[in-house]
């Protein structure tokens, strides 16, 4: 965090309106973990004491399997973003994300609130972000069911079904130097909602029809827009500039569940990013047509983290949350135990359990895969078994184990790893 204290020299000029103070400067910050960040010119703006943004999770996802990005952003109430450009959203500089973590934060349903605290953007390259400086004072709360915020901005709890039809919007970015994804319109139409493993496809298969990916027509019979944007795609601005400009055009934040922006195959590295419990996804080139990447970053926005094993982040390859394939059609597979029972599609044919009430009392049961789940409730095996050890009342250390059998076949013949084994997974 900056410490000002050190700084030989501050010009600035202030200027009061709608209750924010607008500064531009030029300086050396030092960061509060000790890093330094050389800066041209910057526009602050002061943020009131008390003000308040809604944490969310960002996943960045890597064409190298053994990376992974994860930090935490702050989403301001839209009035406030026009005061920042339409920024609504942006990263925190100033607070470490095991800070944080510390607090246990749920995103889409905790709050920041700082004192102290500054929005900055960056004249040259566009990028806007939370500066939280050594003497502002922060703190982590939950948000108010009785919060508009709370009904408009949470998209899928941790412990409720995801179901239902969400209507997605897909968005072709054309950068300032007209740079944009190889794939036509009709070609990401195919991918993401015409295909036979597709997104559409896929949700709907999975859940046995109770969650449906419907195309939103009402701009482009395609469900799939092309929109213009002023930066380039290497700069970090564009991802807000792109958001924003959806929802000015578009109000994609609240007409639509999924926005799937697919960006110019420009930079490296990074393959696509979400924001869990939330509507939007990123997408970098060809990745925006990968089934697999679809179904993991929607995954994200349903509230659904990655699926490890032991160190490895993606490790569980029996489901679309591990580890990401850069096909178009395949493979044909849906999730893991722990994330069955997560979603709720196989409610009908899932138990939980405490063990330790059945000691001296063996219990039977026998499962099936999820490609037998019977919608009617006529079959009385398990999809998922769970056991129960304070994993719902205990979220420092409590950790409940799923088992569940990996059938590949049917809507699942496609799993990558654990093929007709049985699998227990901790959470």
């Amino acid at each position: 965090m900056p410490n000002f204290s050190k700084l030989t020299s501050l010009a600035f000029v202030i200027a009061v309106a709608n209750q924010v103070n607008h500064l531009t400067s030029a300086h050396v910050l030092p960061g509060k973990d000790g890093d330094r960040e050389m800066t041209t010119t910057h526009r602050r703006h002061l943020l009131e004491d008390g003000n308040e943004c809604v944490l969310y999770l960002k996943e960045v996802e890597f064409e190298d399997p053994t990376l992974n990005e994860s930090s935490w952003s702050c989403e301001v109430p839209r009035d406030q973003a026009r005061r920042f450009g339409g920024v609504d959203i942006m990263g925190i500089q100033g607070v470490s994300k095991e800070w944080i973590d510390a607090h246990y934060p749920i995103s889409g349903e905790s709050i920041m609130k700082t004192q102290g605290a500054y929005v900055q953007k960056s004249i040259t390259t566009g990028e806007t972000k939370i500066i939280v400086p050594n003497e502002a004072s922060i703190s982590i709360e939950s948000l108010s069911e009785e919060d508009p915020r709370h009904h408009r901005q949470r998209r899928q709890n941790l412990g409720s079904k995801v179901s239902g039809t969400k209507k997605t919007l897909v968005i072709r970015v054309i950068d300032g130097n007209n740079e944009v994804i190889a794939a036509s319109k009709k070609q990401l139409e195919d991918d993401v909602f015409l295909d036979p493993v597709c997104l559409k496809s896929q949700y709907a298969a999975c859940s046995h029809n109770q969650l449906i990916i419907e195309q939103a027509t009402n701009i482009d019979p395609l469900g799939v827009i092309d929109m213009k944007v002023d930066n380039v795609a290497n700069t970090n601005a564009i991802e807000s500039e792109a958001r924003a400009r959806a929802i000015k055009l578009f109000n994609a934040d609240t007409k639509y569940d999924l926005v799937l922006f697919c960006m110019p195959n420009i930079g490296k590295d990074w393959v696509a990013y979400a924001y869990v419990n939330r509507w939007d996804s990123f997408y970098r080139g060809p990745w925006c047509q990968s089934v697999s990447l679809q179904m993991h970053e929607v995954g994200h926005n349903f509230n659904m983290a990655h699926s490890g094993m032991g160190d490895d982040e993606y490790g569980d390859q029996s489901g679309f949350m591990g580890y990401l394939y850069p096909k178009d059609d395949t493979p044909r597979m849906c999730f893991n135990p722990a994330k069955n029972y997560q979603l709720g599609w196989y409610s009908l044919q899932q138990v939980s359990i405490n063990p330790l009430e059945y000691i001296g009392n063996p219990q039977t049961y026998v499962l099936n895969g999820i490609n037998e789940y019977d919608t009617n409730g006529n079959n009385n095996n398990k999809i998922v078994l769970r056991l129960e050890q304070d994993g719902d009342t205990n979220i420092e250390t409590g950790i409940d184990f799923y088992v569940g059998y990996n059938h590949a076949n049917g809507i699942n013949v496609g799993t990558r790893g654990s093929q007709n084994k049985v699998v227990v997974l901790q959470k």
